[in-house]
């Protein structure tokens, strides 16, 4: 039977006529008066109507009609968020999908064009959710655009012509840009309840990203042009601005630069957050920009995406889609499945997968007091009654010792308690924290293209099997497949396991194409174990600077029937440092991979820290042997 969801604060605009919606149905926006808008006109106070029909009568889902529906803050739901990865807090939402069981979101045809800081959708505890058929984008971007016109190397300057769509203002020679114009020094004095109108978020030029004009390529070496947060500026003309001795390297005209701002906050915004969910489903969807991640999913088992767009949109000259990833998931766990998608210039990954790990703060007896380390992992759901977790000691990432949890009590966002079934044999190490085994995901991408954005392809941190396959990977300004773990800064968990890489094309990725990167100090614990049971396997690779593979801690890695030629995307770099660098691990196999310098690069070197790290190396050409 199907549960009525909590209905969230309703607006005097409540006073509709809902009685004629009959449970289990399709509710049609149509009816909600959406239809009659004029083009342009805020549409969130018919779809909330619409929505509100939906909760009230347990409907089956909510159809939109085709077109192009403008949806803004004002008269949205308010919901206070715990958002895994991004800025929680209050929020506007436009669709609240919570405590269904079997709901559609149908949307073939709708454009829905967001204005200011809202969460268009957000899902808590449903099961069986299908969003499908529209697309998502910003009437203005949560970031600043400039193109470069001019460098004047006796000035240590370059001129910038903003988008535009930017906001932005001098404040004596400081630049900041925001969501709106800032509100008249005597605006206070007209100001009466709702103030929303003047408010905004507001943004330095910190965090900046630099792409190649006509390509939208990022370029490479960016770091060599990354701005300084509070650069003397001066205004040359309405978007013409001049910034001086901001950069290491003067940048070269036609050269784009995008500038998300601060690092917290900076994702307010994400389009679709979905929590605690089961079984869901999304399929030609399209996110053209989000103030934050295009997906994030937090604790929910079995997630479906098909053919997924995180694209730029037509006609806006834009060079970035979303401030972050394009997909994130966080304690997730079953199956993810995406396919037959693109993503492409996000200012992250495409997608990351990963738990978290908590730190213990003490003991007594069996229940253990508990922190969410990082900000944007507090208020999650880490591990509930019946789950599986492990001990490890931070410093090395290594597991002493599993339990099972009885019971748990939240006592805030960042900290909780947790009473398990027993404790380690010697008890709890100094330094320690927890992840769940209970909550790691399968996952598989196939048939997907990701180019052009800052860092990585895809993160990846879980103990499910991992399927990487016939996937184009192309101009991220960082690794390709990166496995990550952290139990310092981002405290993402954990080990990677079981992971076939596989008939995938690389292209001109800024860093190596392959990386295991645990935060484990190969000098100081040249014997620690964390991700394995890797296979990379009948790939093309085509890199301009021949750094194909590094890690440390590795358990296991093949690497096999690889093509690898070098390039002209940019000039060659680090020719010196070793293709292939093992700086600690065991099991690692190189065999029968190919590489074709090109008359560049004669051979790839390989390099390994320690002993057990050294590869079985057969029938490789161009290829080197560690001495």
């Amino acid at each position: 039977m199907k549960t009525r969801p909590a209905l969230i604060a309703m607006s005097h605009m409540a006073a509709i006529s809902i009685s004629a919606a009959t449970p289990g149905k399709l509710i049609d926006a149509s009816e909600y008066g959406i239809t009659q808008l004029a083009p342009g006109a805020d549409a969130t106070p018919a779809i909330r109507r619409a929505m509100e029909a939906c909760i009230n009568t347990r409907a089956d889902g909510l159809k939109i009609p085709a077109g192009t529906w403008h949806l803004s803050p004002d008269f949205a739901f308010e919901q206070n968020l715990f958002i895994a990865n991004n800025d929680s807090g209050i929020k506007r939402v436009i669709f609240p999908i919570d405590g269904f069981d079997g709901f559609t979101l149908d949307a073939a045809g709708a454009r829905f064009i967001c204005h200011g800081s809202l969460v268009p959708i957000s899902a808590e505890g449903t099961k069986n959710l299908t969003l499908k058929g529209f697309s998502i984008d910003w009437e203005r971007a949560f970031s600043l655009q400039g193109t470069v016109r001019a460098a004047h190397p006796e000035m240590k300057a370059f001129d910038l012509e903003l988008l535009p769509e930017v906001v932005y203002e001098l404040r004596g020679n400081r630049l900041v840009f925001r969501g709106k114009p800032s509100p008249k020094p005597t605006t206070w004095k007209d100001w009466a309840p709702p103030v929303s109108a003047t408010l905004s978020w507001e943004q330095n030029l910190h965090w900046n990203m630099w792409f190649q004009g006509d390509t939208r390529h990022p370029v490479p070496g960016e770091n060599r042009f990354a701005m300084e947060p509070d650069a003397r500026v001066e205004e040359l003309g309405p978007h013409l601005i001049r910034v001086f001795e901001s950069t290491r390297t003067l940048p070269e005209p036609g050269m784009v630069v995008v500038v998300s701002g601060m690092m917290n906050p900076n994702r307010n915004s994400p389009a679709i957050r979905i929590s605690g969910c089961r079984d869901v489903l999304m399929e030609d969807v399209a996110i053209h920009h989000a103030g934050g991640m295009g997906l994030i999913a937090q604790r929910t088992e079995n997630f479906t995406i098909r053919r997924l767009k995180v694209s730029l949109p037509e006609g806006r000259n834009r060079h970035v889609t979303t401030i972050a990833d394009a997909t994130h998931f966080n304690g997730c766990r079953g199956q993810i499945l995406i396919e037959d998608s693109l993503f492409e210039n996000m200012l992250d990954d495409a997608t990351n997968v990963h738990g978290c790990f908590v730190r213990v703060e003490k003991a007594d007896g069996n229940t253990l007091t508990c922190q969410l380390v990082h900000s944007q992992q507090r208020g999650q759901t880490v591990m509930e009654t019946g789950d599986e977790v492990r001990f490890v000691t931070s410093a090395d990432l290594q597991g002493y010792g599993d339990a099972r949890v009885v019971s748990t009590r939240s006592l805030n966002s960042d900290r909780f308690e947790v009473t398990l079934d027993r404790l380690p044999d010697g008890g709890i190490r100094e330094g320690s924290g927890l992840y769940n085994l209970s909550w790691q995901a399968d996952l598989t991408v196939r048939n997907s293209v990701v180019r052009n954005n800052r860092a990585r392809t895809m993160l990846i941190a879980t103990a499910g099997r991992v399927l990487i396959e016939n996937n184009r990977f192309e101009h991220s300004s960082m690794a390709g497949i990166q496995m990550e773990g952290d139990n310092g800064f981002w405290c993402e968990s954990g080990p990677t396991r079981d992971a076939v890489i596989r008939n995938n094309h690389f292209l001109n990725n800024g860093g190596v194409v392959l990386r295991m990167s645990a935060e484990v100090d190969p000098k100081k614990f040249p014997d620690a174990l964390y991700h394995g049971g890797i296979v990379f396997e009948d790939n093309i690779i085509e890199t301009y600077h021949g750094k194909v593979v590094e890690g440390q801690a590795i358990d296991g890695l093949v690497f096999r029937n690889n093509t690898i030629r070098m390039t002209d995307f940019a000039p060659p770099y680090a020719l010196e440092a070793p293709s292939f660098d093992l700086k600690s691990g065991r099991n690692i196999v190189i065999e029968n991979n190919r590489f074709d310098g090109g008359g560049k690069v004669r051979e790839l070197t390989v390099k390994a820290g320690t002993s057990a790290a050294r590869p079985v190396m057969k029938n490789n050409t161009g290829i080197v042997p560690p001495p």
